[in-house]
């Protein structure tokens, strides 16, 4: 049923005003008289009331808030039901706006000023964190900003009503086949991809994406469809930040980019290590560090003031207008937005992206694409591996011939100089020779008788006349 201003609920709580309505359910201010405090209430709508799913997400962003405890989760008062059926939850009445509009307003914000809105949003995840508690639907809508004068604005985490509980004591995901929750924008690509197991870190991704829009005034990754966004927060890296300026910012710069990697293990895997290396960082650049230790305290009471009305004002179903730069609207390429219902949830109505008849085949045909895409890149892995492979099969075997080729030639070579050094052993071994007796040449002589005369002997027939004698009787001798 629908409440109007003078209404009072349960006895104690009266409505002052509607801060705004969606298909799901509507959000009034309130006024708690038995201790004269304002509230926040959030009533969802008795049609509404009999899906099981939403009224397990109304519950748990109560269950969640009281479970946490931490002084930056939005407080949850009271739970309860109304005469006509619907349910309606009180929470803390929040004075401020929410980071969305903070962005918008500045455009983009220094390293300085977004560092102490990470820590305390670090600091309230890592408490949901300790008590088994995953949000999966981080937005700049949802992290609510209160002024506190010179100590700066503090921080309020918003929209549980998806969220997870993992720890022991009950396992109650939300998440289904078929369907995708969370807004698409700040998905880690394991949520995107529809990992029903997903972990911590899926929120550490999404709270690096709300720094990097804090920083460039841009999400990391544009689309015109939602099929585009899914496959491009899966399987591409986000687009860069703009050059820094400074050091500092450089620094800064780095810290975001490794908080939004896209695989879980190369991220910072706890809200605390991503908290101590901000700390460090400001350390270093000599800014005040927070040094804050995960306080899990309860709220005190004393946020809740006045004027939460801009925190309620976006709970109607499928608002796209009031977006970021660059995220796709209704009726432009595609009907992207297959979503058919979004939960009332508290500072922005976030969408609860569950899939219609139409979104499923969509997203079917996502899926497809998807892994389509996977196993020509696992394809195209597999053929450079096999081209690689071929390569070093060809190196090693133009190796072994030519290792082959060097020992015949090494080879070859030994046996020559065996050869060589047998040889001159041989020469050495062998004794030196004599040289030959050179004889004289025989003298030829006439005989003479003994009165003393010489016999002539004719030279033979054809010969030159080889001697002869003289008058003295001497004898002539000539040679050849």
């Amino acid at each position: 049923m629908g409440l109007s201003p003078e209404d009072v609920i349960d006895g104690k709580y009266r409505i002052i005003r509607l801060l705004g309505e969606g298909g799901m359910g509507a959000v009034y201010e309130g006024h708690n008289t038995r201790i004269e405090r304002r509230v926040a209430i959030k009533v969802l709508h008795g049609n509404v009331a009999q899906n099981l799913d939403a009224v397990r997400r109304f519950e748990r962003e109560a269950q969640a808030a009281g479970r946490i405890g931490s002084k930056h989760i939005v407080e949850v008062l009271d739970l309860g039901d109304l005469p006509g059926g619907d349910r309606y939850m009180v929470m803390e009445f929040l004075d401020g706006q929410d980071l969305t509009k903070r962005i918008r307003s500045q455009t983009k914000l220094k390293p300085e000023q977004v560092y102490p809105l990470a820590v305390q949003l670090l600091e309230g995840l890592g408490a949901a964190h300790d008590a088994g508690i995953i949000h999966r639907d981080l937005k700049p809508d949802n992290i609510y900003l209160i002024p506190h004068g010179a100590e700066g604005d503090f921080v309020k985490i918003l929209d549980f009503g998806i969220s997870k509980f993992s720890s022991t004591g009950g396992e109650l995901s939300m998440t289904q086949t078929g369907a995708v929750m969370g807004t698409p924008y700040y998905m880690s690509p394991e949520q995107a991809k529809g990992v029903r197991e997903l972990d911590p870190r899926t929120d550490l991704y999404s709270a690096a994406v709300i720094l990097y829009e804090a920083l460039s005034g841009r999400v990391p990754h544009t689309a015109q469809t939602f099929n585009e966004l899914i496959l491009k927060i899966v399987l591409e890296d986000p687009n860069p930040l703009d050059p820094p300026q400074t050091e500092a910012e450089g620094a800064f710069h780095e810290i975001v980019k490794k908080g939004m990697a896209r695989k879980p293990d190369e991220r910072f895997q706890t809200a605390r290590e991503f908290m101590g290396v901000l700390d460090a960082w400001a350390t270093q650049f000599g800014i005040q560090p927070l040094s804050s230790l995960m306080r899990t305290t309860r709220s005190g009471g004393k946020t809740q003031t006045a004027g939460t009305q801009h925190a309620w004002d976006k709970t109607a179903v499928g608002v796209v207008d009031d977006v970021p730069a660059g995220v796709p609207k209704k009726g432009s390429a595609g009907p992207w937005l297959m979503v058919a219902a979004a939960v009332v949830l508290v500072g922005g109505g976030a969408v609860a992206w569950q899939i219609t008849a139409q979104g499923a085949a969509e997203e079917k045909a996502a899926t497809r694409a998807l892994e389509e895409k996977e196993r020509a890149l696992e394809a195209e892995r597999d053929a450079d591996a096999k081209k690689e492979r071929a390569e070093a099969d060809q190196a090693r075997q133009v190796a072994a011939a030519e290792l082959e080729q060097a020992a015949a030639l090494l080879k070859e070579a030994t046996a020559k100089q065996q050869a060589a050094e047998q040889a001159a052993k041989a020469a050495a071994e062998e004794p030196a020779p004599t040289a030959p007796t050179k004889k004289p040449p025989a003298k030829s002589t006439a005989s003479t008788s003994k009165s003393g005369s010489q016999d002539k002997a004719a030279p033979p027939a054809g010969t030159a006349k080889q001697g002869g004698t003289t008058s003295s009787g001497r004898t002539i001798r000539t040679t050849f």
